[in-house]
């Protein structure tokens, strides 16, 4: 059995080329001939032999990317779907309105929200985190066994049985997805809450002006490659090798429309609160470098939604804020405004996780990770959560796709609606206050600490660093 790096889908092409076609398929391409040809490469099979050769596996994998991204858009493809922030800007649908927002800023509630939305952020994804990768089935039979579902509580690994480990496939002792029993002090590491603190210490160091290719300069700087993930390590792979923004995002990058970005994406909510479309505008210069399409706009959603949370407390129309920032005929915007319109209709919450189900299958990871269905599952966390934060975080985790992911963005918006001393205690108790990163400087931080430094970038108390502009000048003298 060969070692793990020779099927490494982060550094070998052809272990990914499957999502490629995936993603050509999403693309409106005509490429459906193309999908035993892809599979059987990822596997490492084609025809009826196994190839002993990575490198003739990366030659074939790389021909057939030419063929998939330069395949023919069907004549009846309905999405217009540009990822230049010109062109959503005017893809989008009466986004103007988001700027009525501003007057209703109440300032003697913005620290309390913002630090809301740091805690529900980490409670979320430290509920989400050991029931990752589980399917729906899973994380709901384990739930109801446990008497917990939809989940009101953090999970414990003390209370499984023999027989429910057995039953439901359950990891105990397992350091990177641990149960609440198991964190030791403060809230470990985890993908979903480091973006939180990366993109903060990007800000203080590079300015509210900070550009695309400053955030590879910083995540090649500050974070260890293997920390990163997906359309992530990609862009960091890229980003090492000199290939800078936009070309970062789209080179040998099937991940480019899955979740990585959506995750990356409160904190820029949270220095424009009451501005939804400021806070699309710097996330997109964030997302460009590693997503395009609906990538790039599930980053923007939760950017919008964050900014209108933290002023106002109607999930509906902070959904909706959302919405109004991404291109009206995009995937993502059909999808969630699917969502609002189960809702409108009395349909059950039920209902609406089984349609998502329904369009998109769990088993396949590239829908599992997808932007779209995660998006999905949190516009139905909040709107059917009615302002609950342990409703809304329950409804975000318990029925599969991306766990944590989905239970961080759900708990950062609902958090920001509610402010900190709407989030019940059992919620906040279990993180003593502190946060766990792989961010350089910032390995162990206070939630308060966090907070604080948030409202200072607000209020641009904090100058970018000195020696990015002395760096800027030493480029410069070059040019």
């Amino acid at each position: 059995m060969g070692h793990f790096l020779e099927m490494d889908p982060f550094g070998r092409y052809s272990a990914r080329v499957y999502y490629e076609w995936c993603q050509a398929m999403d693309e409106g391409r005509e490429v459906e001939q193309w999908e035993a040809r892809c599979l059987a490469l990822q596997s490492g099979k084609y025809g009826d032999k196994w190839e002993g050769s990575c490198f003739t596996a990366e030659r074939l994998a790389l021909k057939m990317r030419e063929r998939l991204i330069s395949a023919p858009v069907k004549a009846d493809y309905p999405y217009e779907e540009p990822s230049d922030f010109p062109a959503i800007l005017s893809a989008r649908k009466g986004a103007s309105a988001n700027k009525a927002f501003m007057k209703m800023l109440d300032e003697s509630r913005l620290a309390e929200r913002v630090a809301g939305c740091w805690t529900g952020r980490v409670a979320g994804c430290l509920l989400g985190k050991p029931l990752e990768f589980m399917h729906r089935a899973q994380v709901a039979g384990m739930l109801k066994a446990t008497g917990n579902y939809p989940a009101a509580r953090y999970t414990a690994a003390s209370e499984f049985t023999p027989g429910m480990t057995a039953q439901w496939k359950l990891r105990t002792g397992v350091p990177e997805q641990p149960w609440i029993d198991e964190i030791g002090d403060g809230a470990p590491i985890d993908d979903d809450t480091n973006y939180t603190v990366f993109n903060l210490k990007l800000l203080e160091t590079f300015g509210r002006e900070f550009e695309p290719n400053d955030v590879l300069y910083a995540w090649i700087n500050w974070m260890p490659a293997g920390i990163t993930a997906t359309a992530e390590r990609v862009a960091y792979r890229n980003a090492c090798c000199g290939v800078l923004a936009p070309y970062s995002a789209t080179l040998l990058n099937p991940y480019r429309e899955w979740v990585g970005a959506q995750i990356r994406a409160e904190i820029f909510g949270m220095v424009n609160p009451g501005d939804p479309a400021a806070a699309a505008e710097m996330a997109f210069r964030d997302a460009c470098v590693s997503h395009v399409r609906n990538g790039i706009y599930g980053e923007l959603f939760v950017a919008a939604m964050t900014a209108a949370a933290l002023v106002m407390a109607d999930a509906r129309e902070v959904v909706s804020a959302g919405l109004r920032e991404i291109p009206a005929r995009s995937r993502l915007y059909e999808a969630v405004n699917g969502v609002l319109r189960w809702h409108k209709e009395g349909r059950p919450f039920m209902y609406a996780v089984d349609q998502i189900h329904g369009l998109w299958d769990e088993r396949n990871l590239h829908h599992w990770c997808h932007a779209v269905p995660n998006a999905m599952l949190v516009a139905a966390a909040l709107i059917y959560g009615e302002g609950d934060f342990t409703k809304t975080l329950g409804l975000a985790v318990s029925d599969g796709f991306d766990t944590d992911s989905n239970g961080a963005v759900a708990g950062a918006i609902a958090g920001a609606m509610l402010g900190q001393g709407g989030i019940p205690a059992h919620w906040r108790d279990a993180l003593c206050g502190k946060l766990h990163s792989s961010v350089a400087g910032f390995e162990c931080m206070t939630l308060e600490e966090l907070t604080r430094r948030t409202l200072a970038v607000r209020r641009s108390e904090i100058e970018p660093d000195e020696r990015i502009k002395r760096r800027y000048d030493y480029r410069e003298s070059f040019e």
